[in-house]
């Protein structure tokens, strides 16, 4: 065993070959010993990145302290790859690197100390706020920064009063230093915070940066005293510091579980805040727009449709159940308002399957027929333009809109000589359930083009139906 375990070191250390030095650190996995570790750690030096990934993988895998004490001296590496994949050892090491990182919170290098503060607060361990605190006074101001916000990602109120000692003494660092409370989120930091708000705002000279950290923060912590200090200033600023405030209430009202209809005096600035190009202050005014009512609402809420994922996953269910919505769609559709999406198309036909036909009164019978027109026209007009995702839509609504008529418009568009063009309608109408299905795919057995006779039938297999792809057409008996 001895004599394996130094052929390995010797392949580790020494070798020519990459490929013996790989495997080396990958058999040295199974190891422990101090030798194999520093061999190891060593390696992550290594010229090959191949041999550098085994010796990290092997490293993480033995996982013990002395691995971490091994692998800490390379964070003062010149190389800056070998200094990241010390970290990324250490990060993985999490508590077993505590005691090998501290002793560089003393480095003589201001960068080495940096690092070490930027590691253990990745790791987040409680007992290293003692130690991170003193570098709060550090002489360099890149090292005061980083252990600020490695004292908020720790999330330790014990850091508190240091931490807002340092907002007051050092404006470089006030934006992390906000940052850092509203991760701790104690309401004895929101009510500093809101302090240094209502102050900043008044100063005409302020730090914007330091402003949206403070507003940022206190929407993670502020409580009912935010919301009236911030109602009380909300007139007084302009442009996005505005729609920003706003964001904050609304965060502030969620946390506590209040209505958003609460802010229906500031209607006209959420449907404004949903053309800034910040994901989150849009998100914030779907969920305060969907509180109330009104055309003018339900008008901005469909441009914001497809904004995010993220922004979709709220407002589509939404929009669903607003009222009047079927009809507002359908008339911005017919007045070209209305850009096309996938979102917009499928929303449309949602809305109309579960319109309730049977509570409609006659005189709105011709009505809803030419809003239903309305719609299929709108869907139908971008099948040439649209992506294979919009076009699956559309077909999808289109059947719900008028079956017949989608099966009519198919067969129009599938005259074309382009037999992909056929195939990618099977395709299209193979994913939906509509009774009539079976028979539109049917008419292809006979198509003149092989491939498009082979896709309609293996279609129909795949469904459940007989299919043939001979020269007579086989008619699909519908259940």
């Amino acid at each position: 065993m001895k004599n394996e375990l130094r052929s390995q070191l010797a392949a580790l250390l020494s070798g020519d070959d990459p490929a013996f030095r790989r495997r080396a650190a990958e058999e040295l996995a199974e190891t422990s010993g101090f030798a194999p570790i520093a061999a190891l750690a060593a390696a992550l030096r290594d010229e090959n990145k191949g041999v550098r990934d085994s010796a990290l993988r092997s490293l993480s895998k033995i996982g013990n302290d002395n691995v971490a004490r091994a692998a800490v001296e390379y964070i003062a590496d010149e190389n800056i790859v070998t200094r990241n994949l010390a970290a990324e050892l250490l990060m993985r090491l999490k508590d077993h690197s505590i005691g090998a990182l501290l002793p560089y919170l003393y480095d003589v290098d201001q960068d080495v100390r940096k690092f070490a503060v930027d590691l253990l607060g990745l790791i987040g361990n409680e007992e290293t706020v003692d130690h991170i605190i003193p570098l709060l006074d550090d002489a360099d101001e890149n090292v005061v920064v980083s252990a600020a916000e490695a004292l908020g990602n720790i999330r330790s109120p014990r850091a508190l009063p240091h931490l807002i000692r340092v907002f007051k003494l050092h404006g470089y660092a006030q934006v992390i230093v906000s940052e850092a409370l509203g991760k701790i989120g104690d309401a004895s930091a929101g009510e500093f915070l809101l302090k240094y708000l209502s102050a900043m705002i008044s100063n005409p000279d302020s730090d914007r940066l330091v402003i949206y950290s403070l507003v940022d923060a206190l929407g993670l912590i502020g409580g009912e005293s935010a919301i009236v200090v911030i109602r009380q200033n909300i007139n007084s600023v302009t442009g996005n510091l505005r729609y920003l405030l706003l964001h904050t209430i609304i965060r502030i009202l969620e946390r506590h579980n209040r209505p958003l209809s609460e802010l229906e005096e500031f209607r006209f600035e959420l449907m404004e805040a949903l053309r800034i190009e910040n994901p989150a202050v849009q998100l914030s005014a779907v969920k305060a727009l969907g509180a109330m009512s009104g055309r003018e609402i339900s008008t901005a809420l469909l441009g914001a449709v497809g904004i995010s994922d993220e922004i979709n996953v709220i407002l589509i269910p939404m929009l669903e159940h607003r009222d009047g919505i079927f009809r507002i769609i359908a008339e911005m559709a017919e007045a070209k308002q209305l850009r096309a999406s996938k979102e917009i198309i499928g929303l449309l036909g949602t809305i109309a399957s579960n319109v309730n036909y049977s509570t409609i009164n006659d005189e709105s019978v011709s009505d809803y027929a030419s809003l239903l027109q309305a719609g299929f026209e709108f869907a139908a007009s971008n099948w040439n333009e649209g992506s294979e995702e919009i076009r699956a839509a559309i077909v999808e609504t289109m059947l719900r809109l008028d079956g017949d008529r989608a099966f009519e418009y198919l067969a129009t568009v599938t005259e074309e000589p382009d037999p992909w063009l056929r195939i990618h309608v099977i395709e299209l109408v193979a994913q939906l359930e509509n009774i009539g299905i079976p028979n539109f795919i049917a008419r292809f057995l006979s198509d003149d083009d092989e491939m498009v006779r082979e896709t309609a039938a293996s279609t129909l297999e795949s469904k459940g139906y007989p299919g043939n792809t001979g020269s007579s057409l086989n008619l699909v008996e519908l259940s």
